[in-house]
């Protein structure tokens, strides 16, 4: 599972057919064909939200520049020389240059701070296996090193290792509760496991620890859906848009939440929004067309359902063949 290739490379948040068994409700003629409302038409992601909160991270507090606290061997200062100079290029955002200079300092000298460091310049170049080998270095020497924890809990995400990521989140987490990002991920390790409650819970924490998190309330609306309260996502995606009126997974999902409230007119509203800033969203044409059609305009709910499948939904083909002539 990688949010960020699907995610955070999650992205941006798109939304997609949770449940194609959709709830029916019948029209008022007699004898017509049923009504399809969407029940889940939310889709997790932290693709770009993970990489920009990462980025941030890795320049303000991975890369800080080490002084000797003791007299130090030639090959020490040389290490410490190229340990430096490695931490100023990852501050930069010279991952590359980066992970030359801590392997040149780890030529000199073994040390955990330096695998760590590279690990996480790894991170960022999405080399997931060389950053997990390095923090397992890492703990190797230091065993109790938290951001070695933190490094390989999400690389070993990026590489599908859901588990093994749970393990070293809990474990940093456990020990250092300040750092939203390590929630964020927690919240879509639990978003994959079905864990809703749980992933709520986590995107709560990133909010109280970092307000302005890229995308926070946008992906928590998504929670808040999920567990039914449709009302509380649609603050979250009230907030979402105060901060990018541009955002049309915003208005798409704020719809969606709408629809379940049955306020079809102000969702389709919501849905002419999120088309009039992407012409190219299927899942909003689709959700677009569901409203339409259970407010009695059959004809534009099958020309919507035809927009969203020519856009790359498939799952709208079903509603064309069962609705449309």
């Amino acid at each position: 599972m990688k949010h960020f290739k699907f995610i955070l490379l999650l992205l941006a948040c798109s939304l997609f057919l949770m449940n194609t068994n959709a709830q029916k409700t019948p029209q008022n003629n007699a004898g017509a064909q049923k009504k399809v409302v969407r029940i889940n038409p939310v889709k997790i992601d932290t693709n770009d939200p993970n990489k920009k909160a990462l980025n941030k991270f890795s320049k303000e507090k991975m890369f800080n520049v080490n002084t000797p606290p003791k007299q130090l061997k030639p090959e020490e200062i040389s290490a410490l020389n190229f340990f430096n100079d490695g931490s100023k290029k990852g501050k930069a955002g010279d991952y590359e240059g980066a992970i030359k200079d801590f392997t040149r300092s780890l030529d000199y000298s073994k040390n955990a701070s330096t695998y760590v460091k590279r690990g996480n310049a790894y991170l960022m170049m999405g080399n997931y296996g060389a950053a997990i080998n390095d923090a397992t270095e890492a703990l190797r020497m230091q065993g109790s090193f938290l951001m070695a924890y933190f490094v390989r809990g999400i690389a070993r995400y990026e590489t599908g290792d859901s588990k093994g990521a749970k393990d070293d989140l809990y474990f940093f987490l456990d020990k250092d509760r300040t750092n939203p990002i390590a929630f964020n991920y927690m919240a879509a390790i639990a978003f994959g496991n079905q864990d809703y409650k749980g992933s709520l819970e986590n995107y709560d924490e990133v909010v109280k620890l970092e307000p302005k998190y890229p995308d926070i309330y946008t992906n928590r609306g998504m929670m808040r859906h999920y567990n039914q309260d449709f009302k509380g996502a649609i603050q979250d995606y009230n907030e979402a848009l105060k901060i990018d009126p541009s955002n049309a997974t915003a208005y798409n999902n704020r719809g969606a939440a709408k629809m379940m409230l049955k306020d079809l007119q102000s969702a389709l509203e919501d849905f002419n929004k999120a088309i009039g800033i992407n012409d190219k969203y299927a899942d909003a044409y689709d959700n677009r067309g569901r409203v339409k059609q259970a407010l009695g305009d059959n004809q534009g709910a099958c020309a919507d359902w035809q927009l969203a499948y020519s856009n790359g939904l498939t799952a709208s083909r079903e509603l064309i063949m069962k609705f449309c002539k």
